[in-house]
């Protein structure tokens, strides 16, 4: 019987072989000049695929790691907060918008569904700080529509008033150009303090 290597995580992803012998090789230590070369490297072909002149911004963490990355460096206690949500990522926004002390408004679809864009009109209010979304509810399989959701808080919203945006792909996410308003970035590629 011939033996696969996955990783479920998620998943199944089949392992290419000269991956995991990448992997395996010899690491480069993080504070050398070998590494700072790499890494500066790697750091500009990044905006070149994701197709941003923004700086890229790598995290050791999972998606979860970036989502929470997110929701600290935007918000602080008592920030009004509009969550959408429709599945398991869209549950975990709520839970770290709650963890960090933000008043959350929702708007909910059912699973395997997306959002009405007049239920999101009627809870983006002026003293919205942030909005949280997930671009790809994988755990559903539904693809919301990102562009559609911002521009309909653009049309209504005045300038000065619009909130950061930060929408995540799902954590088995294909690289993608995420949007954010005008006036404030935030992306899964970047978090920067806005307080």
């Amino acid at each position: 019987m011939l033996k696969k290597n996955r990783l479920f995580t998620p998943g199944p992803t089949p392992l290419l072989p000269a991956a995991q012998l990448a992997m395996a090789a010899a690491n480069v230590h993080h504070r050398t000049a070998d590494f700072k070369a790499l890494f500066l490297r790697v750091l500009a072909e990044l905006k070149v695929f994701i197709g941003t002149a923004n700086d890229v911004i790598l995290l050791a963490s999972s998606g979860t790691g970036a989502m929470e990355a997110s929701v600290a460096n935007l918000t602080k206690a008592g920030d009004k907060v509009l969550v959408l949500t429709a599945g398991k990522f869209g549950e975990r926004w709520t839970g770290l918008a709650k963890t960090y002390g933000c008043a959350i408004e929702l708007v909910e679809s059912p699973y395997g569904q997306t959002f009405s864009l007049e239920a999101i009109k009627a809870k983006l209010t002026k003293d919205v700080r942030c909005v949280y979304v997930q671009a790809n509810e994988s755990s559903t399989g539904v693809r919301h529509d990102i562009k559609a959701i911002a521009a309909s808080s653009t049309n209504s919203t005045p300038r000065a008033a619009m909130p950061c945006w930060s929408s995540m792909p799902s954590p088995d996410w294909a690289p993608q150009r995420l949007i954010s308003t005008p006036g404030a970035s935030m992306s899964s590629s970047a978090a920067r303090r806005r307080h």
